[in-house]
């Protein structure tokens, strides 16, 4: 990181502070200890690794998870009354409407156009909107959070997220508007040259995430019934509900070819026992499993951008096999096949694992402390 710049008191606003508990959480972290290594971080959160060192801890209590709505609305004001004073810097992972820096994980609800629709649907989303306590305190949050103030910017975590928020009405000033995608911690070279196994065969399959619908977890499957049993299938994560997919690879016949971890603290040992990243997502920002995978040596099927945003900066063909329609599992077979060669298979490795050298986290902090600074300079 650049040398140059000068100590900086910064405010991250996350409720959940883990790198363990999902992509937005781990980017939140990642970036707030890089930074810590050259500023005074300050972290706000309900939940929180107490393990992590360089950051100074604000607890906000947690007086339920349930409803969630309700508990965003009491975190942002707490947050909000906690940092009014005393930061050069405050960076916002959570939709609130305070925060000079907001970064922004998912699609926001302005997203998610209205106009488009005829007059009656257009009422009935009026109704449901008015009639929701939940939606209507996301919709008043998003509108502080969106609000114009010349001092926000406001950073997505993809091409094709910043690309939307673009298309947002009212729209947001260009100028104030990033992409800022996230990163990895390179692996060791004992952990990116795994052994490959003993055969022409590149059969060792790897499903990683939490929200199993999401993730697409049913198509991967079917896609592994499609292939002969010399394929195996590793699943890491919650994979909600995981019983319900254990009886769905029973019913497919895949009881003793697929293999649920339940969540994993030290991937790298996973991904050292696996060839191909199976990432068939319906609807991810980022992805940074992907970025993940490719660092460590292997091969990934991934969504095309529509569905995946990591996507945007991929190539097919060369760093990773992009599909068209994630909910093919035909086409994943196909992709799998494809992969399964020794000589395919070891140059989409190279190519992936010269892109993952391109995103450290490092690079990635950079990019934000040049960000505060142009803030902070036309404060």
């Amino acid at each position: 990181m650049p040398s140059n710049h000068r100590r900086l008191t910064i405010a991250v606003l996350h409720r959940t502070f883990r790198s363990d508990a999902g992509g937005a959480e781990a980017y939140a972290v990642a970036i707030a200890l890089e930074l810590a290594k050259r500023h005074d971080v300050h972290v706000f959160a309900q939940e929180m690794d107490p393990t992590l060192q360089g950051v100074i801890f604000h607890p906000i209590p947690l007086f339920f998870k349930r409803p969630r709505w309700l508990n965003q609305l009491w975190f942002a004001l707490a947050s909000w009354l906690m940092t009014r004073q005393g930061f050069d810097i405050v960076h916002s992972h959570e939709n609130t409407w305070h925060g000079n820096i907001q970064t922004v994980h998912v699609i926001p609800m302005r997203c998610k156009h209205v106009l488009p629709l005829g007059l009656w649907r257009r009422t009935v989303h009026s109704l449901n909107l008015l009639s929701s306590p939940r939606l209507l305190a996301y919709w008043a949050l998003e509108r502080g959070r969106f609000g114009f103030h010349s001092h926000r910017h406001w950073v997505a975590v993809s091409k094709p997220l910043q690309q939307r928020l673009q298309r947002m009405r009212p729209a947001l000033p260009i100028a104030q508007l990033h992409c800022i995608a996230p990163g990895i911690y390179p692996p060791s070279d004992s952990e990116a040259n795994h052994s490959p196994v003993p055969s022409p065969m590149r059969n060792r399959l790897l499903w990683v995430g939490n929200d199993a619908e999401k993730k697409n977890i049913g198509t991967v499957l079917r896609a592994l019934a499609l292939l002969d049993t010399s394929y195996t299938l590793t699943v890491a994560g919650h994979a909600r509900p995981t019983l319900a997919w254990q009886e769905t690879a029973a019913t497919l016949g895949l009881t003793h070819r697929v293999h649920f971890l339940g969540v994993v603290s030290h991937m790298a040992e996973v991904y050292a026992c696996a060839d191909i990243l199976l990432h068939p997502t319906l609807e991810d920002t980022f992805g940074m499993v992907v970025l993940e995978a490719m660092a460590n040596g292997l091969a990934v099927v991934v969504s095309h951008a529509d569905y995946c945003g990591v996507s945007a900066d991929l190539s097919h063909g060369v760093n990773a096999y992009i599909l068209n329609d994630p909910m093919n599992p035909e086409a994943i077979a196909h992709a799998v096949k494809h992969l399964s060669d020794t000589l395919v298979f070891d140059q989409y490795k190279t190519h992936a694992m010269h892109f993952a050298k391109q995103h450290a986290w490092s690079d990635v902090a950079a990019q934000y402390e040049a960000l505060f600074e142009e803030v902070v300079e036309t404060q």
